[in-house]
């Protein structure tokens, strides 16, 4: 089964410039080794920094969307290098895809005997995999069955006993990990360890999700013990290691509230938790756990939320004076538990008490309560993120009318309009409705500049092209951006070189002006010339020995505007002035020579 072609200008949006750079430079070096398609996954080896080969992950699901993982620390928004490198080599080297079957289908015919030999196999040359394996099994369990569109109360699950003992030995397994390694190695590796141990927290979360808050609170305390003991090991440079007690507190709130806790007990987790805040206090990481401690001490017990429940709504909320910073997480944590035990109504109040807007209108919606929910939503409805909320809820009803018409009430509220009128534009054109579309396409172009969304707006406007397109291009030569990718994009496409150079000037990056250089080598040479050089200059001006091959990159541009010019002997001397100039730089002038 072939995968679906994943175009450049995909891959750059999903990458920063320098990203997309560095991805395309390693895949013009060989640097992709192999690539390995098992159904809708791609996976390849990527050289890299390190002496093994980074590991990427592509799986393309069923709508268009990507996802992709790879081993290295890169942390920074967007694809990697290595993704860039990989889905490059994709794209132009598909001959390099082995196929091979998905692991379902390989595993589909071997027996429950053969499926533990071929385990016991590799935990013999694994010798870690076994840790890994004894926590999956502590964890494992029934899973519950599927639910409708307002899931009915959850049955009480299964019960099962979680071996701390074996959570403990797997998240001191993971941090140890690093131990074999040079502290400038395993600086690079702390993410990866963080994630590790972070999965191992998604089991907690799992229980949680399944009402299973004491087996739920069994996995956090070794968990946290575990991690508080180890943790200021941990290079924490970056803030990685000490932002997962966030992510722990918030499971601890939860799992709390989820228990079937005696006064007592919670007395005792309140206590646990204020003495870990007080450990933390001294790293200067605080209040991970103020909001689980509040969860222990309040449970569901204070009279304003007792109140709040029965549908006593005041100004105050659900809480007796000021509410903390972490009230809305809170409120959020508790209408997930009234939902899964089916607590609808006690849900709503909540909702509309602290405030959760977009909570209560889609509930509604659920609920077949649609025209309490459309009329609350247009007297309340404060973001643009709300309305896309509400606005797909009406959809998934059935109410697709209703759904355009909020989507469009929406378009006026606060926030970013980018994934909003995107979907209106879709839902307003499968309804029939063009000029919306239209309309909505056209704030989609404003709010989120590209080529993609460029060509959406052409192929809805029909004969209206035109006019919209000229309005279009105005507005991009009025717009500056430090990120003119999408400009550029447009420009190009329309043939518009001198907007293109209008748009990167004066402070794009390399990336993008390389791609207005390499479409105005032969039109605009007089201005290809000057780019290249001020890209190549201050790279051997500082001396930077590691980036002499982009500076003689650039340079071999250049010399190709000199001769679109006609003019040679400027080029040679220019040349020589470089070799004069720098002739100590002994890496750099082989590769200034071999451009005369």
């Amino acid at each position: 089964m072939p995968l679906p072609q994943i175009p450049e200008t995909i891959i750059r949006q999903h990458a920063s410039a320098e990203s997309f750079q560095r991805g395309r430079d390693y895949f013009q070096q060989g640097a992709v080794l192999s690539l390995v398609q098992r159904g809708t996954t791609l996976q390849a080896e990527v050289e890299g920094s390190e002496a093994l080969p980074y590991i990427v992950r592509c799986t393309f699901a069923t709508d268009g969307t990507i996802t992709a993982t790879c081993t290295c620390a890169y942390d920074w928004g967007g694809w990697c290098k290595h993704i860039v490198a990989t889905c490059l080599a994709a794209l132009h080297r598909p001959d390099m895809i082995e196929e091979r079957l998905p692991l379902e289908k390989l595993l589909a015919g071997l027996n429950r005997d053969q499926l533990q030999s071929l385990l016991l196999k590799l935990v013999e040359r694994e010798a870690s995999l076994i840790d890994h394996i004894e926590a999956a099994v502590a964890f494992s369990r029934p899973t519950s069955p599927g639910a409708g569109t307002v899931p009915a109360p959850a049955a009480p699950p299964h019960r099962i006993e979680v071996d701390p003992k074996a959570v403990r030995r797997h998240v001191r397994s993971i941090i140890h990990s690093l131990d074999r390694m040079r502290s400038s190695e395993a600086y690079w590796h702390i993410s990866a360890v963080v994630n590790d141990v972070r999965r191992v927290l998604d089991q907690a979360w799992t229980l949680i999700k399944q009402d299973d808050g004491r087996n739920a609170l069994v996995v956090l305390e070794a968990v946290t013990e575990e991690y508080l003991g180890e943790w200021e090991n941990l290079d924490d440079s970056d803030g990685e290691a000490s932002a997962f007690f966030s992510d722990l507190g918030a499971a601890w709130a939860e799992a709390l509230l989820s228990a079937d806790l005696t006064p007592k007990e919670r007395r005792t987790w309140a206590d646990r938790l204020t003495s870990w805040q007080g450990e933390l206090d001294d790293y200067g990481v605080d209040e991970v756990f103020d909001m689980a401690a509040t969860a222990a001490r309040d449970g569901w017990d204070s009279p304003q939320l007792q109140r709040v429940l029965q549908g006593i709504i005041t100004e105050e909320g659900a809480w007796d004076g000021e509410p903390p910073y972490y009230a809305d997480e809170l409120a959020e944590a508790r209408l997930h538990i009234l939902e899964r035990r089916g607590r609808f109504q006690e849900y709503l109040y909540l909702a509309e008490a602290e405030g959760q807007t977009e909570a209560y209108v889609t509930m509604l919606v659920r609920l077949g309560r649609i025209q309490e929910a459309v009329a609350y939503g247009r007297a309340y409805l404060g973001t643009t993120g709300e309305a896309l909320a509400l606005a797909k809820a009406l959809a998934e009803h059935g109410e697709r009318e209703q759904a355009v018409q909020m989507a469009e009430h929406g378009l006026t509220l606060e926030g970013s309009k980018a994934e909003l009128a995107k979907w209106l534009r879709d839902e307003a054109k499968a309804t029939g409705n063009i000029a919306l579309a239209l309309t909505a396409a056209e704030v989609t172009f404003r709010e989120e500049t590209n080529l993609a969304n460029y060509l959406y707006v052409a192929e809805i406007a029909g004969e209206h092209w035109p006019e919209r397109q000229s309005a279009l291009l105005d507005h991009m030569r009025q717009t500056k951006s430090y990120y003119p990718q999408g400009q550029v994009d447009v420009f190009l496409h329309e043939g518009l070189i001198d907007d293109a150079i209008a748009a990167v000037e004066p402070q794009a990056s390399h990336t993008v002006v390389e791609q207005v250089v390499d479409a105005a080598l032969t039109i605009r040479p007089e201005w290809a010339v000057q780019a290249c050089r001020n890209q190549a200059e201050p790279i051997m001006n500082e001396g930077k020995a590691q980036y002499y091959s982009a500076a003689a990159k650039w340079l071999a541009k250049a010399r190709t505007a000199y001769r679109t010019l006609g003019r040679e002997k400027e080029w040679q001397a220019y040349l020589r002035e470089l070799l004069t100039q720098h002739a100590r730089k002994y890496k750099l002038v082989p590769m200034l020579k071999a451009l005369s």
